[in-house]
């Protein structure tokens, strides 16, 4: 039988009632006795329908229309009469409570109505949708010609109108201008454009682009740079003379680094060496590093070619601009392609392995984002929340020339602020949370951030060594002791300087060509993936990633060399290098470092000790994974659970520790609720994170590791003090394993983040500290990073943070908890826009329930929130993981992940961040706590992206069940 659209209405509506008195009628046998109708029965309510709208063309529409009634109303939908049904037209989510049309054309204006019934009744409601009418763009008002000369300002206004509303790009010489950020700058409607300091590479046509739904329109302007004293300088600069140089550029650099790595290899008589020569285990990375080393190097030598070649008069160049900036486009162009700027980032095709990509992570994270591959990649530039302030607008320190001002004053010596304001010998106990809170943030902060070191300690220019001068000369930006520093004993007659390598530079952001072309602001780079991801347990590259796994047979574990007593594996040793990592130098006693995703796994014993679980973790979980899917090879069960880790990660970084360090209030303000993937989210790690406003963990830490037994009781060989658990993997081998150290990290409290007690002199006065050498200062360090890396000052971060910002010291009396500190800051800095962002954020007041003050809770958050909302991995997003695998991920706690990769640990507190004693009474028994159920990942015929090799199962089985069957 046919039934006219019409009547459908009508049709829908008697269904429901014949319904309605059927089970009236005849009720079930079962309770002929009883009423049909239960107490909470009830008939369909609407608790929110969506209203009468209009859209454009094109636009996705949703409309809501969500019911309540006991039992769940069933709820259909009808478009002028006529029923739909979910497709790729119309879209039904949530029990078919939310209609989404895509894309709404003009076909699809009109009525629409969802009908909702029971047993008990029916509602409908109907929503009208229109179109609205769209104009293309008009510019009213286009850019001007303009002719000026180097270093001027120069402003382009471009404005149009339409329907809707034109967005205006603006591109130079036919490429669209990417970072509006740094050189370029716009207003907030980008209808105007901005450069603040002309360059010759500015010399082109420019064009604004204003473009809506329904067209665009263009202007164009020509800039021209008149710079007829600069002439001189192209003559003599020739294609032969510019490969000469960039050739003298490269053997200078290449001698530098050839000289460092043998000095560090036969003088590693501390930890400070080994960290630097681990810097030269990333191939990748090293290559890209030295690219912008051997460009920055051309560049002096250009420079001194030119003073002493032409000897300009010092009036004749523009003031404040580096050579880069008055070069011509063509040298400059010839000088990134000669020195290997030009290569970039590796980039593979996303569409050249789907099947991979849509269900597994990349190793260095390619094509997380298919609109954007490379966001969040390793090796690339770290982002900006503001624009770097170097000091010659190019690539000199904040604090390279001395007597430079800021806001009238000199920047304080870094040290001197760390013995006045950071340095202290007493600590608080935090009796809210343990050590264990403070080792998760340094292992997550590895987990997502690495800067690339400096390549050489060697000075380009003379070949001499870092700690050989006071002065600041590439790469070197030593830290000068000051008068009365007790660090001035070790120096006996050297250098009164504490070394400090600049971070190495990468050549540009390596998505676009023109970036090449002109002035680019010295970038630092993340040599990691900006993605909670694992990558400190698997590696940020497939090289790294195939190291550590072990391929002798099909299991998907990860690599180990020896075993604890309990026949649990440790990290497996360095074994591609002559590294011996030993805090005694005696022959006695050799030992290589562990290997790991991070290099920096040896740092101290607590960050080895966690590294260690995970390692245990993983082929913990892949030896079950053999068990419930026979049919599963090698690569898919580490796949499965290398996604599985990386989940859990996640989840107790934004369940269980987040929420501490952000208080209750922070995570609503910047974070919010989580409303699935944004591809439009970049989640690259901003270069005032990962320097400074992360770096609030180094106030958590305590003096000394504590090391309990099974009873919760010292270990023979005692507590151990900081300085001697740094690179002493031996001490872990030789001195209980990994237990003793895990016990003390959830069993003792962390340091409390006072304004007046910052950091705890193990790391100010005696880091890497031996006899003959200057020990380290942790916080001068930060700091003076802070400065290499051209950071604005803390009062502009708090502006960008919408924050009140100071003009005076005592403006600042409500930021801090310790009054005391601001005639020292006043002392040392002058004026609050002096003072350096790290020190401004660790002295603020704590936000309520939070460890960070609202500076440092605005970057924090901002970052995390785009870590989250950016990542198409992110465990909560759907179809990452079904539902009852994610409830699984979300039961598991820190605390269980312990239980069942420790060697001895049988009891812990539900929260391992939380601090309930260090009493055994005090503990929760391992079996109360809730583990995985990995049979939610069972599948007997789950399509994967590998050939499956059945041959291989049986041998696999065997090996993987004698190795695991007991844990």
């Amino acid at each position: 039988m046919f039934v006219k659209k019409k009547n459908v209405l009508f049709l829908l509506l008697l269904l429901n009632l014949i319904n309605y008195l059927y089970c009236e009628i005849n009720p079930s046998p079962r309770n002929h006795r009883k009423s049909n109708r239960n107490i909470n029965d009830n008939a369909p309510r609407f608790t929110y329908t969506s209203t009468n709208q209009s859209y454009r063309e094109g636009a996705a529409v949703t409309i809501n229309c969500e019911v309540a009634g006991n039992p769940t109303p069933t709820v259909s939908w009808v478009y002028n009469g006529r029923q739909i049904f979910d497709s790729t037209k119309y879209r039904m989510k949530k029990k078919n409570t939310q209609l989404t049309i895509y894309p709404f054309l003009d076909n699809d204006v009109g009525k629409y109505t969802c009908f909702a019934m029971n047993r008990f009744g029916s509602i409908s409601h109907t929503v009208s949708l229109k179109i609205i009418e769209s104009t293309p763009p008009v510019i009213i008002e286009g850019p001007h010609s303009q002719t000026v000369k180097p270093s001027e300002r120069v402003v382009f206004r471009c404005k149009a109108k339409g329907e809707p509303q034109p967005h205006i790009t603006w591109f130079f010489e036919g490429s669209e201008i990417q970072n509006l950020a740094g050189h370029f700058q716009a207003s907030h409607d980008e209808t105007e454009l901005i450069i603040s300091h002309v360059t010759r590479q500015d010399n082109g046509v420019f064009t604004c682009m204003a473009g809506n739904d329904v067209g665009a329109m263009t202007a164009e302007a020509k800039l021209t740079v008149e710079a007829p004293t600069l002439d001189r300088i192209d003559y003599s600069l020739d294609d032969n003379k510019l490969a000469e140089i960039v050739k003298q550029a490269t053997e200078n650099v290449d001698k530098a680094i050839a000289e460092t790595q043998r000095d560090l290899k036969y003088s590693m008589t501390n930890p400070h060496t080994l960290i630097k020569l681990f810097k030269f285990a990333a191939p990748r990375a090293l290559e890209i590093t030295k690219a912008r080393e051997v460009y920055e190097e051309s560049l002096r030598l250009i420079e001194k070619h030119v003073e002493d070649g032409l000897r300009l008069p010092i009036n004749e160049l523009p003031t404040n601009v580096s050579y880069e900036s008055i070069l011509a486009v063509s040298h400059i162009q010839t000088l990134m392609e000669l020195s290997g700027c030009m290569n970039g980032q590796f980039r593979e095709p996303c569409d050249k392995n789907m099947c991979f990509h849509t269900k597994y992570r990349s190793y260095d994270g390619q094509c997380n984002n298919f609109d954007n591959p490379m966001w969040g990649v390793s090796q690339m530039p770290f982002l900006r929340l503001l624009p770097p302030i170097y000091e010659n607008g190019f690539n000199t320190p904040v604090g390279w020339e001395k007597e430079k001002l800021y806001f009238g004053f000199k920047k304080p010596n870094a040290r001197l602020v760390s013995m006045e304001i950071i340095s202290t010998e007493q600590i608080t106990p935090h009796f809210r949370y343990t050590s264990l809170l403070m080792q998760w943030g340094q292992f997550l902060d590895h987990d997502i951030t690495f800067k690339a070191p400096a390549l050489s300690r060697k000075i380009y220019s003379t070949g001499g060594i870092c700690n050989r001068t006071c002065e600041n000369i590439t790469p070197c930006f030593n830290i000068i002791l000051p008068p009365g520093d007790p660090k001035l004993r070790n120096v006996k007659g050297k250098f009164p300087c504490m070394e400090f390598d600049r971070s190495a530079a990468v050549c540009g952001s390596g998505e676009t060509s023109p970036i090449f072309q002109r002035v680019t602001y010295r970038e630092q780079v993340n040599i990691i993936t900006s993605y909670i991801d694992g990558s400190c347990v698997y590696g940020s590259t497939e090289v790294d990633a195939i190291n550590l796994r072990d391929l002798y047979n099909d299991h998907g574990l990860l690599r180990f060399d020896i075993v604890s007593g309990a026949e649990k594996p440790y990290l497996p040793f360095e074994r591609d290098s002559d590294m011996e990592c030993r805090r005694n130098v005696s022959e006695d006693n050799p030992i290589r470092c562990f290997l790991a995703g991070d290099f920096r796994a040896n740092e101290q014993l607590g960050l080895t000790s966690l590294h260690t679980i995970f390692l245990r973790e993983h082929n913990r979980i892949a030896g079950k994974f053999v068990q419930i899917n026979p049919n599963w090879d090698g690569e898919t069960i580490y796949q499965e659970t290398r996604k599985i880790i990386g989940a859990v990660i996640q989840h107790i970084t934004y369940e269980h520790w987040l929420p501490k360090v952000l208080g209750n209030d922070g995570m609503k303000h910047y974070l919010g609720e989580y409303k699935g993937y944004d591809s439009t989210v970049n989640p690259g790690i901003t270069n005032a994170f990962a320097t400074a406003a992360f770096r609030f963990g180094h106030t958590l830490i305590n003096p000394k590791l504590m090391r309990y037994d099974k009873n919760f009781n010292p270990i023979s060989q005692g507590h151990i003090s900081l300085h001697e658990a740094i690179f002493a993997p031996e001490r872990l081998l030789s001195e209980g394993g990994i237990d003793p150290i895990i016990r003390g990290l959830f069993a003792t409290p962390m340091k409390l983040p006072k304004s007046d007690q910052i950091l705890n002199k193990e790391l100010t006065e005696l880091l890497f500290h031996k006899e003959s050498e200057v020990p380290l200062d942790l916080a001068a360090m930060n700091i003076q990073r802070g400065r290499d890396h051209a950071l604005p000052g803390y009062i502009e971060y708090r502006r960008l943070c919408n924050l009140s910002v100071p003009n005076t010291f005592e403006e600042m009396t409500t930021y801090v908890s310790n009054t005391n500190v601001l005639p020292k800051l006043k002392n040392l800095y002058g004026h609050p826009g002096n003072i350096d962002l790290w020190v401004g954020g660790v002295i603020e007041k704590k936000l309520p329930d939070a460890l960070v003050g609202p500076t440092f809770s605005c970057i924090i958050g901002e970052q995390f929130k785009r870590l989250r909302d950016g990542d198409r991995f992110f465990y909560l997003n759907e179809g990452v993981f079904s539902q009852l695998q994610l409830n699984q991920i979300k039961k598991y706690t820190i605390s269980k992940i312990i239980c069942n990769n420790g060697d001895d640990i049988d009891r812990i507190q539900k929260d391992s961040f939380v601090y309930v004693g260090d009493k055994k009474s005090a503990f929760q028994r391992c079996d109360e706590h809730l583990d995985l159920n990995l049979h939610m990942w069972s599948s007997c015929c789950d399509g994967t992206c590998n050939n499956v090799d059945s041959s291989s199962n049986s041998a696999r089985k065997k090996r993987s069940q004698h190795f695991y069957e007991k844990h």
